[in-house]
């Protein structure tokens, strides 16, 4: 609605500018069309926690002002205007922030929000009094300026809750503490995406408004609630007079400045039911480590230059990307004959908290367990407890991947992704090199087999190949036995875990469900989790933090079975396991929309296709 702001000027920023302490830092920002001032202001230092007051000098229409008692609480930011045009009316300014206004015919709604016990000032040209409707005491007072011209200020402390203000001028106000702005909403009443401000309507107090529209006498309002309160209408229109809220007509009254208002009841007390996960199934997910497997469907690394800004450290290239890997975790397997190999150097690149381990031969060498801070990461591998042969040693890596680069960082999203270089170092008694390289990563590489989901859906690790992770796939075979995650792996290696559970949740409940996760103290391991076929979480104890997962709707089917998979890496002979693998409920609220639809067009389910990526 802000339509000053879509074209502004920047006239200076900078610690200090414009603000009496060193410790802001603001940017003045102007309309040169209608002057319009926009102060943007910080904590000069992002990360500050402080809560600093200071006062902010504005240039106006009427000229240089002050405004005291300015506070930033942490990270809070605001933006201070002058000359803030609405509808017809200008607002000279404000240290109070502006969620938004709207033109009800003749009548203009301005909404301000503050946090609670926190000052705010602004003003209007001539002289306005006021009449308020709320806890929220405001005064009041006349600034001559240098000329014949005058203003009147308004200050007052912000309260829990919302005041309403009718101004003599036509305006009426809004002011609410931040957490009542947070159920504040303006939902449209065309189809017209681009909303004016006389095509909306505004509604306080319920968790989420979806929809709205006007009839006759009538505004029908949909959305979500879950604790009892007072839904707060304002339509501008005086024949309205009866609120209507999920197709429910409410008991209506009217305020004393035009607003309607109806109860809504608390739904806590509905019964839901969260199954407990049981009947796991779990199978080996690293096969390829096994000097036996066979590799021979998969791709060579047989490249020696690349497009990459990285040069490699060894060759062949093996960047994933150069071979149509681009998402997800891959696989190597790098051969090499003789006894003579007594370690190597290998160098990987994931993403930031990536981690690797490599095999040799099947027996775990070593790998580096990820870090927070660093894209890639060397480590060099001691094969002195490993078995060698004469012909084809096979060293077996598995990469994590944690996301490509963004363009601001280092090289971007071309930075490469996978094996950066591996050499060989020989005994004493001769020297090794690697005769060949192979890679495998998700199913169909850039074919995109599965363009429901998209291609970043999947990695390259075994399970994820062969679709043991999608709805439908069967858990059965002499692969298969009975496990669970809290049992997991006494050594390294990668456990896959299925199983399934069903809901029945109302049709008219919205309940967010998610799934946490938690490992004993000292894990190293890399875990990703799959809901009806869809990666929707990494677990990595070892970093974190996080442990709670969220299934949006489409992904989780509210009513019905679905099929959970986790993926289970342990990353040294240590082994992993998980002491805390639930489901919960983030809340419970009364919906109009129906999340009990039948989502099964988003969630394709297994076929046989999926064996040729072994």
């Amino acid at each position: 609605m802000s339509q000053d702001l879509l074209y502004t000027e920047m006239e200076s920023n900078g610690t200090g500018n414009a603000v009496s302490t060193q410790d802001i830092w603001t940017w003045v920002l102007r309309n040169p069309n209608t002057t319009t001032g926009f102060y943007t202001t910080q904590h000069a230092k992002s990360s500050s926690r402080a809560v600093t007051d200071f006062s902010i000098n504005l240039q106006t229409s009427l000229g240089p002002i002050t405004v005291p008692d300015v506070q930033l609480n942490g990270r809070q930011s605001k933006i201070v205007v002058t000359d803030y045009h609405f509808g017809k009316n200008t607002l000279l300014y404000s240290s109070v922030d502006i969620l938004t206004y709207g033109l009800f015919g003749s009548k203009a709604v301005l909404v301000l929000y503050l946090e609670q016990d926190q000052v705010g000032e602004f003003a209007f040209s001539g002289n306005v009094s006021i009449k308020s409707y709320g806890n929220t005491n405001v005064t009041t007072s006349r600034v001559k300026t240098n000329g014949t011209a005058s203003y009147t200020k308004l200050v007052y402390k912000q309260t829990a809750g919302k005041t309403a203000l009718q101004l003599s001028n036509g305006v009426l106000m809004y002011l609410l503490e931040v957490t009542t702005a947070w159920k504040f909403w303006a939902p449209p009443i065309t189809s017209d995406p681009n909303v004016a401000p006389d095509e909306q309507i505004f509604a306080i107090g319920p968790y989420l408004v979806r929809n709205a529209s006007v009839s006759s006498n009538v505004v029908s309002i949909s959305g979500d609630n879950t604790n009892s309160t007072t839904l707060e209408v304002y339509v501008g229109d005086a024949s309205v007079d009866t609120i209507v809220w999920n197709g429910e007509k409410l008991p209506t009254k009217q305020t004393a400045y035009g607003a309607l208002t109806a109860d809504l009841a608390s739904i806590v007390d509905r019964k839901i039911t969260i199954p407990t996960l049981s009947g796991w199934k779990v199978a080996d997910s690293l096969p390829e480590a096994a000097r036996d497997y066979d590799d021979s469907a998969w791709t060579v690394c047989n490249k020696t230059t690349t497009r990459a800004p990285v040069k490699p450290l060894s060759l062949p290239v093996l960047y994933s990307s150069d071979y149509g890997y681009y998402s997800g975790n891959k696989v190597y397997r790098g051969y090499f004959d003789g006894k003579n190999a007594a370690s190597a150097n290998v160098t990987a690149q994931g993403g930031s908290a990536a981690g690797w381990s490599a095999w040799l031969n099947g027996k775990l060498v070593g790998g580096a367990p990820g870090n927070a801070s660093l894209l890639s990461t060397t480590a060099v591998l001691d094969f002195s407890k490993a078995t060698l042969y004469d012909k084809d040693n096979v060293l077996t890596v598995v990469t994590d991947y944690t996301g490509h680069d963004q363009t601001s960082t280092g090289k971007g999203a071309a930075n490469p992704r996978g094996l950066l270089g591996v050499t060989l170092k020989g005994s004493s008694n001769g020297t090794a090199t690697f005769k060949q390289w192979k890679i495998q990563g998700n199913a169909g590489g850039s074919a995109n087999i599965d363009p429901v989901r998209g291609p970043l859906n999947e990695g390259g690790l075994y399970g994820e190949r062969l679709g043991w992770h999608l709805p439908g796939f069967s858990p059965s075979g002499t692969e298969w036995s009975t496990g669970s995650p809290a049992q997991g792996l006494n050594s390294s290696g990668i456990n896959w875990y299925v199983t399934t559970f069903d809901l029945d949740i109302d049709s008219d409940l919205d309940v967010p469900i998610g799934l946490e996760l938690s490992a004993p103290a000292g894990t190293v391991a890399s875990i990703q989790i799959y809901l009806n076929g869809y990666q929707y979480g990494k677990f990595i104890p070892h970093i974190g933090p996080q442990t709670r997962f969220p299934f949006p709707p489409g992904v989780i089917n509210n009513q019905g079975k679905n099929t959970l998979a986790l993926s289970v890496w342990a990353e040294t002979d240590a082994g992993a396991k998980l002491d805390t693998v639930s489901l919960f409920a983030y809340n419970v609220y009364q919906t109009s929309f129906n999340f009990a639809q039948d989502f099964s067009y988003l969630q394709p389910e297994w076929t046989s296709e999926r064996l040729q990526y072994a």
